[in-house]
């Protein structure tokens, strides 16, 4: 098997490429069901949320590893933004 990922941190990089790959996977079926379910989605949209905070922490510690600062303190951002977006939508659903 030939990996793209060299360099120092070899192995964590390739733990979050594969974590990130199920955690997009299990968002895309969260919002599949979200789609059939409407009204009854509501506990959803937290977790879906909670998913995205998890998928652009770890990609911002990827790029921080790379050595890019600017683009991993912007996916940072987002994953904080995201993580404000989970806290809203738990509290307006619960």
């Amino acid at each position: 098997m030939y990996y793209t990922t060299s360099g120092s941190y070899k192995k964590t990089k390739m733990i979050i490429d594969y974590t990130n790959i199920v955690l997009t996977v299990a968002a895309t079926v969260i919002f599949i069901i979200v789609l059939f379910l409407r009204s009854k989605s509501g506990i959803l949209f937290p977790i879906e949320f909670l998913l995205g905070t998890i998928v652009n922490a770890l990609t911002s510690v990827k790029h921080f590893i790379n050595g890019n600062k600017v683009s991993g303190l912007i996916v940072a951002v987002v994953a904080v933004l995201l993580a404000v977006m989970t806290v809203v939508t738990a509290l307006i659903v619960l």
